[in-house]
């Protein structure tokens, strides 16, 4: 649950849920949710998720020449690879589709991926060698990150390898990123959460514009 959304509707309603209304949203998180919800947390949760779906399906642009090592560069390394199947997580407008070889593509916002779903909602028997998670899992609590994490290490393949590109829980800049809840990756989770999923870390290091770079292997 976005905490920084939570928190708002706390200190404005107290926790009654009865101030929580179209008007209320929209004054304040310049939304339009026009269910009702029962709790605060649903009603934090609609407007998270408002938030997101507008930001990355209206304002946010992707630009995969400016990553030193997560963009581009990738496609020759992940083919050097020879997988069998690639998971493209949050693939925006799938600009490795055709590029890396045997590549799905998932995003929930965008109509190029090649399926249109939540990471946590994409559910297959297949196993994937490799896995890309780039600029994908960012947003919400550690909770939420762990879980996301997770559910793609269960689709990986033993001996399987995973690319990630993280925000160190910088906010990004446009108006319509306010509400987002940026998750603040840093080097000892990025260990840990290896040690807790029994991954091996292969590389760490700093990407552009101070985002961490790194790959894990299922062993």
């Amino acid at each position: 649950m976005n905490q920084k959304i939570y928190k708002q509707l706390m200190a404005d309603t107290g926790g009654d849920v009865t101030q929580i209304n179209r008007e209320y949203v929209a004054n304040t998180f310049d939304a339009v949710i026009n269910d009702k919800h029962k709790t605060v947390e649903q009603w934090a949760e609609a407007i998270d998720n408002y938030c997101l779906q507008r930001y990355f399906t209206q304002h946010w642009q992707a630009n995969m020449k400016k990553w030193k090592y997560s963009g581009l560069k990738l496609i020759d390394e992940v083919n050097a690879l020879h997988p069998r199947s690639v998971l493209d997580v949050g693939c925006g407008y799938n600009e490795f589709r055709g590029k890396i070889n045997h590549l799905i593509g998932i995003d929930p916002y965008n109509n190029n991926a090649d399926y249109k779903i939540a990471t946590l909602d994409y559910k297959t028997k297949k196993k994937f060698d490799v896995i890309l998670c780039l600029g994908s899992i960012n947003f919400g609590t550690q909770d939420k990150i762990v879980r996301e994490v997770s559910h793609c290490v269960s689709m990986l393949s033993k001996g399987g390898t995973m690319f990630f590109r993280v925000n160190p829980g910088l906010q990004h800049k446009k108006t319509e990123a306010h509400w987002i809840e940026f998750f603040a990756w840093n080097v000892p989770f990025i260990i840990d959460l290896a040690k807790q999923l029994e991954l091996k870390i292969l590389d760490i290091r700093d990407d552009t514009n101070q985002r961490k770079y790194f790959i894990y292997r299922k062993v």
